[in-house]
């Protein structure tokens, strides 16, 4: 007899948290998918932590130098946040690019730069980055070093579209990350080369 009793409190034990379960699933809150917290280009760009998770090709660095870019000239910031944004783009920055130009000349340059297009009312709608097979590779002084194309498509005004063709030299440095050396505007002709 009193194996039975054991056995019956065991099941109304079991019973008891098999409705409890069932009670705590069916009336809990769930924060409808509406409310979930989205996260910023802005705040992803400046969350990513370049010293534990660089990108590992000369085309992910330029990928990511154009979101910074992005953010720059087309997010609204407070001027911690530019600060921030300029010391991400300096380090993907090769250390002879970082010497040519000071941090608070680059600073003075690019905010200049991105009040010019806010004046002209020019914001960069999308930005394009060549191909991985048409990276071109090549040694330099004994340095492995890539030529990476990108396209940034722009408009100006209400009506006034436009494309603005880089190049970028970037160069492995003794970490084997790929850092950029040296950009400049090109012709569309040498990007489709």
């Amino acid at each position: 007899m009193k194996k039975y009793v054991k056995m019956g409190i065991s099941a109304v034990l079991v019973i008891a948290v098999i409705v409890g379960c069932y009670y705590y699933m069916t009336h809990r809150k769930t924060v409808p998918a509406e409310e979930a917290v989205e996260i910023t280009q802005l705040q992803q760009v400046l969350s990513k932590q370049l010293d534990h998770a660089y990108p590992p090709t000369p085309r992910e660095v330029i990928k990511f130098y154009n979101r910074i870019i992005e953010c720059a000239y087309s997010s609204e910031y407070d001027s911690d946040q530019f600060d921030k944004l300029m010391a991400q783009a300096r380090m993907l920055m090769d250390e002879e690019l970082l010497e040519n130009n000071p941090q608070t000349t680059y600073k003075e340059r690019l905010q200049q730069e991105i009040m010019s297009y806010k004046d002209d009312s020019v914001k960069i709608l999308q930005t394009r980055v060549c191909d991985s097979d048409e990276v071109r590779f090549r040694e330099i002084e004994g340095r492995k070093c890539a030529y990476v194309q990108a396209i940034y498509f722009m408009k100006k005004g209400k009506s006034d579209f436009s494309k603005t063709y880089q190049s970028y030299l970037l160069r492995q440095d003794k970490n084997k990350d790929w850092k950029i050396l040296a950009y400049h505007l090109t012709d569309p002709s040498e990007i489709e080369e």
